[in-house]
């Protein structure tokens, strides 16, 4: 990798690693939430490998599960970073599962997607335990992990996918997705298309079989995703990503919801994961219940 570009992602997971060591957030857990850390979910030894549980104790069972795919633009962030945003959404009734997942460019998206699967299959094989409500399970990500969500659900549905991915998808049927803020585009001619692809996707990333698929307009990944709530903001600087996928789902008239919260300049992109306890991060929370009970 190109050494410059290299240093470059260095000092952000430097800054990013400052920004959540800073980050004090008060969050009033309800005694009905149970929280379980760093569940191994491939016994590897690789740290990456773990997830975060939340599970209300108070409500119906069996009870729903929700897996949630953080953000951080492929190269960064942590399961702990969506702590908050788990519990508020456990609070809506959900089991809450948090991943954590290798970072590239030691690994390639599809290793990445690999680590998704591993996860859900291992959630799949907990779900009787937990007396979770079986065939309802929903997957939300933000930023970098709504990417990430939307290739693992396409690619479930689209064996062409899966086979030019190189991976093989997890038997735990997504039944919807809430994608936030999503960095859906990795090769525009932008500032991320321009320099991080062979970062996401290895040297030769042109090469690749998965490359026409990596605009998901691509009727192979767009007309294969279950209901998708998209959601952006007027601060989300990747809200023309959300528009532009809202109308490539629709025009496969596939089911889709476009939501646009908050026209606050002062709010952060993905503010329901960054500041939980906005009034407008919980109009998030409970819009994305709403529609994942919607979508049973």
């Amino acid at each position: 990798m190109n050494p410059i570009l290299k240093s470059i992602i260095n000092k952000q997971r430097r800054d990013f690693e400052q920004l959540s060591s800073g980050r004090s957030i008060p969050v009033k857990v309800l005694d009905g939430i149970r929280e379980e850390h760093n569940i191994c979910y491939k016994r590897d030894g690789d740290r990456a490998h773990m997830m975060d549980m939340y599970c209300p104790t108070t409500v119906k069972i069996p009870t729903p599960v929700v897996i949630n795919v953080h953000g951080g633009g492929l190269i960064m962030g942590n399961k702990e970073f969506n702590r908050h945003f788990c519990i508020n959404l456990s609070k809506m009734g959900f089991i809450v599962f948090s991943v954590e997942y290798r970072l590239c460019p030691e690994v390639t998206v599809f290793q990445q997607l690999e680590d998704i699967y591993a996860a859900m299959n291992y959630i799949d094989s907990l779900m009787p335990q937990l007396k979770a409500e079986l065939g309802h399970c929903y997957m939300v990500g933000d930023s970098a992990g709504a990417m990430l969500a939307m290739y693992a659900s396409a690619i479930q549905r689209n064996p062409r996918l899966a086979k030019a991915a190189g991976v093989r998808p997890s038997y735990l049927e997504i039944m919807s997705l809430a994608l936030i803020s999503g960095m859906f585009y990795t090769t525009r001619k932008d500032s991320i298309g321009l320099f991080l692809p062979k970062a996401f996707y290895g040297e030769h990333s042109k090469k690749h079989p998965f490359y026409p698929y990596l605009n998901p307009d691509n009727v192979a990944v767009s007309m294969y995703l279950p209901p998708c709530m998209l959601i952006t903001s007027k601060p989300d600087n990747l809200r023309n990503y959300t528009y532009d996928l809202a109308a490539s789902i629709r025009h496969n008239r596939a089911p889709c919801i476009l939501r646009n919260y908050g026209r606050d300049p002062n709010l952060t992109p993905a503010f329901s994961v960054f500041d939980p306890e906005l009034p407008e991060s919980w109009k998030v929370i409970e819009d994305i219940a709403s529609f994942f009970t919607d979508y049973e």
